[in-house]
């Protein structure tokens, strides 16, 4: 099956790092790309004759902003296309991906229009939470992808993501650190002294447990990659989920980090899951979204 990415951009910062990282991510030569930017109408003005003058303007922009893209694609992929439209970029990125369909949705953090100090843009924040494909968040730190961490936990939505990176063409320069955290068990301080030597037995024969399930899933996975690339790290950390994954992500070298959307801990109703959720916000690397079923 062809794999096929859409690019949605807007042509700021972010979005020309997302085109940056894009022309290097590593897909099959016959991946199918397109490139789309949506020109939102931020008002309408209050003679009804010129709509279609500032509709026409603002798609004129979108188009020129699409076509840079493609321009800058088409070295690595000659038969990418462009395409822009008018409407709330939210809603059209998600039809268009819908639609398409698209394999993958790459987008820049944040757009032209959101606000400096916020983690992520309205748009890639819809993106990510309504789109039923892997989405690639590009954020300003794009380094090479020479090291992928990807976090699992065991949970459908993990697994997918492993199998997700595994099955695209890394390059031989490639190495993967395979990450699993333990949440600690609950211990309640109020705990009567007689009892805490018992409960920190049992809290610690649970973690131990689950360290050895883990591991064993971990080792599981890390044969997904036998044949792509090498894991140069098989981790099991105890500690909060979320914080662990943002800590691993944010060190030096890494160049994407690849979670599933929903763990094991998540409610099925939530989109994300808190510690995707968390991991979007804060890593300073690009952030891969995978869904069951991509």
């Amino acid at each position: 099956m062809t794999m096929r990415v859409l690019l949605a951009t807007d042509g700021s910062d972010h979005a020309r790092r997302a085109t940056t990282l894009l022309r290097a991510f590593p897909l099959p030569p016959s991946a199918e790309i397109l490139v789309l930017s949506v020109a939102r109408i931020p008002f309408a003005p209050p003679v009804p004759s010129t709509i279609r003058e500032l509709e026409d303007a603002a798609i004129a922009d979108a188009r020129r902003i699409a076509e840079d893209a493609r321009s800058a694609l088409a070295s690595r992929w000659p038969s990418v296309e462009a395409r822009a439209m008018a409407g709330d970029p939210r809603t059209k990125i998600l039809e268009v991906a819908e639609g398409w369909p698209a394999s993958l949705v790459v987008v820049g953090a944040r757009g032209l229009g959101a606000v400096k100090s916020a983690l992520l843009g309205s748009v890639s924040t819809a993106v990510v939470h309504h789109a039923k494909c892997p989405v690639l968040v590009v954020k300003e730190s794009a380094a090479a992808l020479d090291e992928i961490l990807v976090a699992v936990d065991g949970s459908p939505d993990g697994i997918e993501a492993a199998r997700f990176v595994a099955a695209l063409p890394l390059p031989p320069t490639s190495r993967i650190r395979l990450l699993a955290a333990i949440e600690p068990p609950y211990a309640p301080r109020t705990a009567p002294g007689f009892i805490k030597p018992t409960l920190r037995a049992a809290i610690n024969e649970m973690v131990a447990e689950r360290r050895t399930e883990m591991e064993t899933m971990l080792a599981r996975v890390e044969e997904r990659f036998r044949d792509t690339a090498p894991v140069i790290r098989r981790l099991v950390v105890v500690g909060h989920p979320a914080d662990e994954v943002v800590s691993a992500a944010n060190q030096p070298g890494v160049g994407l980090v690849v979670v599933g959307a929903r763990g094991l801990g998540a409610v099925k109703r939530l989109v994300l899951g808190s510690v995707s959720e968390r991991v979007l916000h804060h890593a300073e690397c690009p952030v891969l979204i995978v869904r069951p079923g991509s």
